[in-house]
């Protein structure tokens, strides 16, 4: 027969041994109840990341319609100008069913000086109808030393030019981004962006055009430094042609005061219709929250997208 005490020492080692297998099953019914609470998450993650998708890829075919069939509609009615007082310019609304009501703003470009067209065929020799506007350019910013510089950072040679200066690192072609031109070391964001009310390179240059610069929508201290042109003559043009679109020469001869002599200059340089332009299309409304915005640049001649941009 056990004594007591060796009765009491077994319940005891019996009821330890109790407590052990206890705790484990309730450590593991934690880790149960812990990866079912994890893969409920999860799985909510996965479905709301699985809408997410779901509603990009609609939005972005949604966008990709609305500008196809904006470029086949705008080719099709062959304007021979391009200003902002048209209809096609004005804000357009479509609605689309669950995704809301898109908004959808088409504007001309071939807005300032076109940086790809700066040249001649030969890459290298800068247009005869560009030079006088080229250093205008930069006596306005206050850097007219890196005139030639910037030309032969871009210019197709390693040749130095007059006032120039070629070194290790220029891209000696047209340039893909305007971002490139930080890789000058004279270039600063600062002067090529503008800062401080400041005016910067960005707001003279384009890299869409098609080489000759649309009076309609080309900003005034842009059109200031044109040949032949000055402020006064600028902000006249500007002052026309918020109530009638500029259709060729004879309507530069209707602005008040402008230069009859400037014509002959410009024709090379200005022009009243855009080669590219740019579709703006975002969600103004809808029962999902798209949040993305497109931005696209394509060019009338081709009918082709050379810009497509969601953020």
């Amino acid at each position: 027969m056990c004594s007591p005490s060796l009765s009491r020492t077994s319940r005891t080692i019996g009821a330890k041994r109790r407590g052990f297998v206890l705790v484990p099953a309730l450590l593991l019914g934690l880790v149960f109840i812990s990866c079912a609470a994890a893969f409920a998450w999860f799985s909510r993650l996965q479905v709301k990341g699985a809408l997410r998708e779901k509603t990009a890829l609609e939005s972005r075919s949604m966008a990709q319609v609305l500008t196809l069939s904006f470029i086949s509609a705008f080719k099709a009615a062959r304007s021979a100008y391009d200003s902002p007082t048209q209809a096609w310019f004005k804000p357009v609304l479509f609605p689309a069913g669950e995704l809301g009501t898109w908004g959808v703003r088409l504007t001309p470009l071939d807005d300032k000086i076109p940086l790809r067209s700066l040249f001649l065929p030969d890459g290298n020799t800068l247009r005869s109808e560009l030079r006088r506007t080229w250093e205008a350019l930069w006596e306005k910013l206050e850097k007219r030393e890196l005139s030639g510089l910037v030309l032969d950072f871009m210019d197709s040679d390693s040749r130095p030019r007059v006032g120039g200066s070629e070194r290790e690192g220029h891209i000696n072609r047209p340039l893909l981004d305007m971002s490139e031109f930080l890789l000058l070391e004279e270039m600063t964001p600062g002067l090529l962006y503008g800062e401080k009310g400041k005016l910067g390179v960005a707001d003279y240059v384009t890299l869409w055009s098609g080489g000759k610069v649309n009076l309609n929508v080309a900003p005034v201290h842009v059109v200031e430094i044109l040949p032949g042109l000055n402020r006064t003559q600028a902000e006249n043009i500007a002052a026309f042609r918020e109530k009638e679109a500029l259709k060729g020469p004879d309507s530069l001869r209707a602005v008040p005061g402008f230069p009859a002599r400037a014509i002959p200059a410009l024709m090379n340089l200005a022009a009243f219709g855009s080669r590219y332009f740019s579709i703006q299309i975002e969600p103004l409304d809808g029962e999902v929250d798209l949040g993305v915005r497109f931005a696209v640049v394509f060019d009338k001649t081709s009918g082709a997208i050379v810009w497509w941009e969601e953020f």
